[in-house]
């Protein structure tokens, strides 16, 4: 039964035309809030693992091209991925071209869904459609784990999108069987013009916010006849297009970098649709060859056509990118510039993250240690330096490394005192306790360096001096923290357990080097090698070096501790 058989039965037939105008616009929100519900019910079932999958898994172009396709697949929708995208690298755990992959793979992962909806004959989408709404529903209504109601809303979801299209390509059906005219006329510019159909599918789905929707609606009404394939490949560049606002839209108020990324989307998907537009305007008739001889030969309005060319457009856009992905990048550097950023530290007053994603802000505060261990080591590098070589300006550099390392330990401490009211499991709440214990050392590590610094500087004002064998046994102690430092510093930036195993060791070595140092300072002053008042501060110079390798072992030992290295889901 067609939708003018319904309608003349029910007595519609003087303004059947705005019923089915009507019907088509129901059926386009049935089908965006299915897209909506599925995309949001397979994000809760992969809860904020996703997020940190994504940022774990794109060391490469083409990992995160193969991530930003699988994710999308999951979530049935390139915007979410690129949104996701914009999110991590605004949050600096991606880079700019690490995100480039991401927004290639979710540009072939988009073309999925319209795939499936154009291989479904028409006649069996409502079946389905109206199967997988009774077993999603059912699901939700009939079941109490929080699991099966969100495997449910996913059914649930992915019925509602055929159902919503069902009813647009009934609706289109009938307008062809009754105002054929009025629609040939309507679609012919559409047609004869490739750049003003771009035009409708960018506008289009800039309100829709859904090139799924748009390809959707270009199916159906290039399968009736409506549409000739010139004006449908127009209107599917340009929903590839439109779909980029969404990126846009989520980098708004986030970082320059992230707002490149949201550029870069749109300039991937703009390059390609000038290219193709170019293509299908001095190329269109030998296209219509190559189909004509294709599998299409007898069915030239096959629904088909349309997903396959949205298939060849994003293969091709896409890895003829990847293949200029560092000139590309260095346009995008071009066109919007790196500018300051807001250091890391400043950066962590902003708890949104911490709300949207406990994960991903987990994630955020391990990139923070690892700045802040960094900073630590720069601290050590210029306090052994300022002790052998008087260099008054080093003192303002490390007033300012002691000011930086003081406000990451107090601000890190108080991001992950508000991740521990957030609903995180119980490895979480491990790794936050041992995040803790961790910051709080390399800042004792801080201190001492402020110490030596102290020290060293009143016996410059004294005109004081080491002995030869002063000295020479002050390096090796120096030496030996310095390598402990580096070495403890790059085990936290890797969770590397073999590294600080080997890196424990030293503690030991800085315990006996302080001891026996003592006691060849001791001898030196016994035998007048030097005076007691020329060695001022020698004794408490060593006994921060000391603790400085008791600090450093305790970062150690959080790092091969059992519980902390069995479980990769720490390894953030």
């Amino acid at each position: 039964m067609t939708l003018y058989t319904i309608m003349s039965s029910l007595g519609m037939e003087f303004d059947a035309i705005w019923q089915a105008i009507l019907f088509i616009l129901g059926g386009l929100g049935i089908f965006l809030f299915g897209i909506h519900m599925m995309g949001s019910s397979l994000k809760e079932l992969a809860g904020d693992k996703l997020r940190v999958i994504i940022q774990k898994s794109t060391s490469t172009p083409i990992m995160g091209m193969i991530m930003g396709f699988l994710v999308t697949m999951l979530t049935q929708s390139s915007s979410t991925t690129s949104a996701i995208a914009v999110g991590l690298v605004g949050a600096g755990l991606m880079t700019f071209g690490q995100s480039i992959g991401v927004l290639l793979g979710a540009n072939i992962g988009g073309t999925v869904l319209p795939l499936l909806m154009a291989a479904m004959p028409s006649y069996i989408k409502p079946v389905v459609a109206v199967g997988l709404v009774f077993v999603g529903a059912s699901m939700i209504f009939f079941f109490k784990k929080e699991k099966v109601h969100q495997a449910g809303s996913v059914i649930l979801g992915f019925g509602l999108i055929f159902l919503g299209l069902s009813l647009i390509d009934t609706s289109f059906e009938y307008i062809q069987e009754t105002q054929a005219d009025m629609i040939n006329q309507l679609f012919t510019n559409l047609s004869s013009v490739p750049e003003l159909g771009v035009l409708v599918g960018i506008l289009f789905t800039v309100i829709v916010q859904s090139s799924a929707a748009t390809i959707g609606i270009v199916q159906g009404l290039f399968a009736t006849g409506s549409l000739q394939l010139s004006g449908a490949l127009a209107l599917m560049l340009g929903a590839n297009l439109g779909t980029t606002i969404t990126a846009i839209i989520a980098c708004l108020g986030s970082s320059r970098t992230a707002k490149k990324v949201a550029f870069a989307n749109m300039l991937i998907k703009a390059f390609g649709v000038v290219v193709f537009t170019i293509i299908f305007r001095f190329a269109f008739y030998p296209l219509m060859e190559i189909i004509d001889k294709s599998l299409f030969a007898n069915d030239m309005n096959n629904p088909l056509i349309i997903s396959f060319g949205h298939i060849g457009f994003n293969l091709i856009n896409s890895f003829a990118l990847l293949a200029l992905i560092k000139p590309f990048i260095k346009v995008c550097d071009k066109i919007i510039p790196e500018i300051t950023e807001k250091s890391i530290e400043d950066s962590l007053l902003d708890y949104t993250l911490i709300k949207k994603s406990p994960q991903l802000a987990l994630s955020f505060v391990k990139k923070a240690i690892d700045y802040m261990g960094e900073e630590v080591e720069n601290y050590t590098v210029i306090a052994k330096t300022y002790a052998f070589s008087r260099d008054d300006s080093l003192i303002d550099l490390g007033i300012e490394y002691e000011r930086t390392i003081n406000c990451l330990d107090k601000r890190i401490h108080d991001y992950l005192i508000k991740l521990t009211i957030q609903n995180i499991d119980s490895k979480s709440s491990t790794l936050i306790s041992k995040y803790l214990d961790l910051i709080k050392d390399f800042e004792r590590v801080g201190d001492h360096c402020t110490n030596l610094f102290e020290f060293f500087h009143d016996r410059y004002e004294k005109d004081m001096h080491l002995s030869d064998d002063g000295t020479q046994d002050l390096d090796s102690m120096f030496s030996t923290v310095e390598t402990m430092v580096k070495n403890t510093v790059l085990a936290v930036k890797n969770w590397d357990s073999n590294l600080a195993l080997e890196t424990i060791p030293l503690e030991d070595e800085t315990d006996n080097l302080e001891e026996a140092l003592r006691e060849r300072h001791v001898h030196r002053v016994e035998s007048g090698v030097c005076s007691f008042i020329n060695t001022e501060h020698y004794v408490e110079i060593l006994s921060n070096l000391e603790r400085m390798g008791d600090h450093l072992k305790n970062v150690l030992d959080s790092i091969v501790t059992v519980e902390y290295c069995k479980n990769d889901e720490f390894h953030h």
